[in-house]
């Protein structure tokens, strides 16, 4: 899930790195816009929440974001998301 300061949209993640990740989704994001975004990662735990992140482009309905703001739990989770599943 993810939200800017007039919408609410949801998408699939299908790149996913510390950094950002590549998103699907219907609705239309402009590059430049700011978001908040909800990750439902399948450890069934509840969602990482990343505070700010960029849409650096946009191609149809695929758009790259870069996490600009993640705690600090949030990052030691991603982390260890990331970790476990390069393997």
């Amino acid at each position: 899930m993810f939200a800017g300061a007039r919408f609410i949209g949801e998408g699939s993640v299908l790149n996913l790195s510390l950094d950002g990740c590549l998103l699907e989704g219907e609705r239309t994001i402009l590059e430049g816009s700011y978001l908040t975004v909800r990750l439902l990662l399948p450890d069934n735990a509840r969602a990482l929440v990343v505070e700010l992140a960029a849409v650096r482009w946009v191609r149809t309905q695929y758009f790259g974001i870069e996490f600009l703001r993640l705690p600090p739990l949030e990052l030691s989770r991603l982390e260890h998301f990331l970790s476990a599943h390069r393997q």
